[in-house]
This record gives C-alpha cells, structure tokens and sequence, in this order.
C-alpha cells in the first residue's frame, strides 16, 4: 500500500512534475505518467515539500505503529549521538569542547585565599604554584591527545525510529531504524544517503540500525544508481510503488527501452526497491 499521503505532496512546478527534472525530457515524459497513474490533478501546483514530507510521514508511521508497536517513538531531525550505539561520538566532543574551567576557578580561589592570609606563609605559596604548574601541564598534554582523536561525527537522521532498552526510560534509547529523505534524485543527491550509512556502519557500537532511503523519484536509472549499491543502504522505499510501477511499464515499452523497464522489475523483485508498506510493516517488528 503507498504512502496515503503522497499525492498531497504532488504538483506541478512550471507545467511539469515536481518528480522530475525539467531538463531531461526522459525525465519530464515519464513524471507525467506517473502523476496520471496517481492523479494528480493537472492545476496542482507544486509547494514547497521539505518540512511538510518529514512531518507528514512521523504523524504517519506514529499513527500506524501506535497499535501495533507502542514501544516505538518516531522522530525527526535527531542526532545519530543521541542514541545508544552512537552515544560515545558525543563523548568525544563533549571531551573536546570541555575548558577545565572548574580547575582554573579551584586554583583562582585557592590563590585568593593565599595572598588575602598574611599567614599563610611560604608552603601554601608553594602549593599553589605546583598547582599552577600542574593544570598548564595537563593542558599541554591533553590538547595533543584530543587533537589525535580527530572529530568523527554524523548529520541528523531526517527520521528516526527509537525505543527504550530501559524500563524506567531513563537511559539512553536505541536506535532501530533510520531514514534519508530524497523526494528526487540527481547525480549530487546520490552520494548523501550512501555515505551516511556507510558512517552509520563503521562509527556504531552494537547493533546496526536498519537504515534505508525513501523517494518519490521515478526514473528505474537513478533508482538503481542507488539502490545497487555495496551495501551502504538496505533498500529504497518508494513512496507509491504501484503508481510508478505502472507508468514504467508504459513508459520503457518499446524495444530499444525494455532493459530499463527489466532493470526496474529486477530492483523489485531483488527487493532493493520496496513499497512503503514494506516500511511500516518491518518498522512493527522491531
């Protein structure tokens, strides 16, 4: 079943598709089909969809797992560190932007004290210095050290799915499952969701999230381009499946055209490319 609020986001921009790319007239002709297949009313203009999508589909996968899944939360925009098996990415830089100014005050306050008492006398004078010298020195070392850790660090997931492996919910919660958004596809958007799960693979400690890219893109070639990949991704979910699945057919029909209407089928029947029911019935079973 497709997203039930996909065609709300449909328009048009210009006399053409908000899916497509207007200087690709592959592009443009197929957008047009697949919008016919959805009906989208051709006075639909296209809004601004960013915000919109990402709140649409959190109301949407909260609503559907609410019954079925209550244990899961659905976010947006969180931090990959917000979560149990990435939490120790925050450590560092809580490490690094850390200025020991508690240590400076301690040793401000103990040199007041010092200089304000007459009797202190020149053992107290002599502690403090050691103090002194002991925090620059820790500073001079600390700083190299901090500097070879290096700054490893995630962008925000445009959705996250989360529970709590602690009862009382007050540890920090795991996560399960994390979403790229990509309403459509060019060469430059390819490489975001790629590479963030291949950071998501490498950076974690336990479990790996499932971590997937959803689109309303409906060229087969870009779909595979990100699909087909080495593993970053586990699948792309499309927003309506059935709608696009229809206007491929139509639209790579004639015999120099069939290899990208196979290449579409085969991403399907490989699963690298699922319905957006697939996601929220994999989502309760988490």
């Amino acid at each position: 079943m497709p997203a039930s609020f996909a065609i709300d986001l449909c328009g048009y921009r210009k006399g053409n598709p908000n899916t497509s790319d207007s200087s690709s007239s592959d592009s443009v002709g197929l957008g047009h089909l697949f919008f016919e297949h959805l009906g989208v009313p051709k006075e639909k203009s296209a809004e601004k969809i960013d915000h919109v999508w990402s709140m649409a589909m959190v109301a949407d996968l909260q609503a559907k797992l609410q019954a079925v899944a209550p244990h899961l939360e659905v976010e947006r925009e969180r931090h990959a560190h917000d979560f149990e098996q990435y939490a120790h990415l925050s450590a560092f830089r809580r490490l690094a932007d850390e200025d020991s100014r508690p240590l400076d005050d301690a040793v401000e306050r103990l040199q007041d004290h010092v200089l304000a008492d007459e009797q202190g006398g020149e053992e107290t004078s002599v502690l403090v210095e050691a103090l002194i010298q002991a925090l620059d020195e820790s500073r001079a070392r600390r700083r190299p050290l901090l500097d070879a850790l290096g700054d490893e660090s995630l962008p925000k997931l445009d959705i996250s799915v989360h529970r709590s492996l602690d009862p009382a919910g007050l540890e920090v919660p795991h996560l399960v499952a994390g979403l790229s958004l990509k309403w459509s596809l060019r060469t430059d958007r390819l490489q975001d969701p790629r590479t963030h799960g291949a950071k998501m693979a490498t950076l974690r400690r336990g479990r790996m999230p499932h971590f997937a890219a959803v689109t309303m893109e409906p060229r087969p070639y870009f779909l595979a381009r990100l699909g087909q990949g080495t593993g970053d991704l586990d699948c792309i979910y499309h927003l309506h499946l059935p709608a696009l699945t229809a206007a491929v057919d139509e639209h790579y029909s004639t015999k120099n055209r069939l290899k990208v209407r196979d290449t579409f089928h085969r991403m399907v029947e490989q699963r690298r490319l699922r319905d957006y029911d697939d996601l929220v019935a994999y989502l309760r079973t988490l």
